[in-house]
């Protein structure tokens, strides 16, 4: 296939296509189960973990498929089978058999899914776009932002039009994108080489993140993030709009919106100054310690104009963690393994994440909702102060290399 002109715009459709209806699962799957469904608190947390699990098992998989195949046929694989558990599900909605075990099964296969998709699609950034890797990270970020932040204001009428449409959508969406994504071109194949086992590729991948003075301890505060911060927002804000301010689709869509907006403000801010940017290191700590700081605010129960400031906030703090410590791990992992490097980035979230939700989906069935915010957000100040002690990542520069 002819390389295009520029195939970064295909690359940020694509993008945008699968990002679009992730932003109405996020809002769509905790409705179903809590106010469609009216699950408690645990069920909540478990169901989350259904949908994020997969992770655990199949992001390191993904990364090391898409290091030794052609990530961009790859892609256009997932893209395919990603459309298929939106239908089901409708048709399953539209002919009345919602149930819990149902919503069980179409998370675990859309996580699965996803799991192997997100590293080929990391992987194949850097042979997309010559040059300027920092800025392409920052704008790729800020689209997955925009393309969430409009699923979710889409997910906002689930309460006017119910879950049938919006699932035959995303499953349109996701098909659409894999016509873009089969307009990139090839990457550069790999050199021959006998690959070792499975494990022994994982433990290799592991090894080379825990030798960069750079890489392991954003890697480290991004595990904590997705325990301490994605598990809570999944699992414990949805009971807080539902018992606390007696919200619904569209309440949960606007603290959404909220935190997205300011994620993509922040992307989009880093994106124009990417160039001048090179104590990424110290920006990830200082975000991540804001984001301890809101956590802890939301128990105090604020007015819900308030509570969506602080979820605006949040989401600037989001926004300069993932573009920063993204750009740290593309710029520094040796292409053999970026892809399983950014795995285990994805990691960090989409594995910590359901660790986080089952634990502070417990914690709100046990102690209540307010621990249930306090705790992880005290947990992060802890793994912080950690990192601080252990590593250079306060005075660490990054700089992109030349290519």
């Amino acid at each position: 296939m002819r390389p295009l002109r520029s195939a970064f715009p295909a690359y940020l459709a694509g993008l945008g296509s699968w990002f679009i209806p992730l932003g109405v699962q996020g809002v769509l799957f905790p409705w179903l189960v809590a106010v469609v469904l009216h699950m408690d608190a645990f069920a909540v947390g478990i169901a989350q973990v259904a949908l994020m699990a997969p992770s655990l098992l199949f992001l390191p998989l993904g990364g090391l498929v898409a290091d030794r195949g052609n990530p961009r046929r790859l892609l256009i694989r997932y893209h395919l089978a990603y459309a298929v558990p939106p239908f089901v599900l409708a048709l399953i909605v539209w002919l009345g058999h919602a149930s819990y075990p149902v919503l069980i099964v179409y998370g675990l296969a859309a996580g699965s899914i996803g799991a192997f998709a997100i590293p080929t699609r990391d992987g194949l950034l850097p042979s997309i776009v010559k040059g300027n890797l920092s800025r392409a990270v920052a704008l790729t970020t800020a689209m997955q932002m925009i393309g969430q932040l409009v699923g979710i204001a889409i997910a906002s009428t689930a309460d006017r039009f119910g879950a049938v449409p919006l699932l035959a959508m995303n499953g349109c969406l996701v098909l659409v994108g894999a016509i873009a994504v089969a307009r990139l071109p090839d990457p550069p194949p790999h050199p021959p080489v006998e690959h070792p086992s499975y494990w022994h590729s994982i433990v290799e991948g592991i090894a080379e993140a825990a030798r960069s003075q750079a890489m392991w301890p954003v890697l480290l505060l991004n595990a904590g993030i997705g325990v301490f911060y994605v598990g809570p927002f999944l699992a414990v804000i949805p009971l807080v709009i539902r018992d606390i301010y007696a919200g619904s689709a569209a309440e949960l869509a606007y603290v959404n919106l909220g935190f997205w907006a300011g994620s993509i403000a922040a992307a989009m801010a880093l994106a124009a100054i990417a160039k001048g940017v090179t104590l990424r290191g110290r920006l990830v700590v200082l975000a991540v310690s804001v984001g301890a700081v809101i956590l802890a605010a939301m128990a105090l129960y604020p007015p819900f104009l308030a509570l969506t400031g602080l979820c605006f906030i949040w989401g600037l703090g989001a926004g300069i963690t993932l573009t920063q410590s993204r750009t740290v791990v593309q710029i520094e992992a040796p292409p053999t393994h970026r892809a399983r490097l950014m795995s285990l980035f994805q990691l960090g979230i989409g594995g910590g994440g359901p660790i986080g939700a089952f634990l502070s989906g417990t914690i709100a069935s046990v102690w209540g909702l307010k621990a249930a915010l306090v705790a992880p957000a005290a947990a992060m100040v802890l793994l912080i102060g950690i990192v601080l002690a252990g590593s250079r990542i306060w005075t660490m520069r990054t700089v992109e290399k030349t290519v």
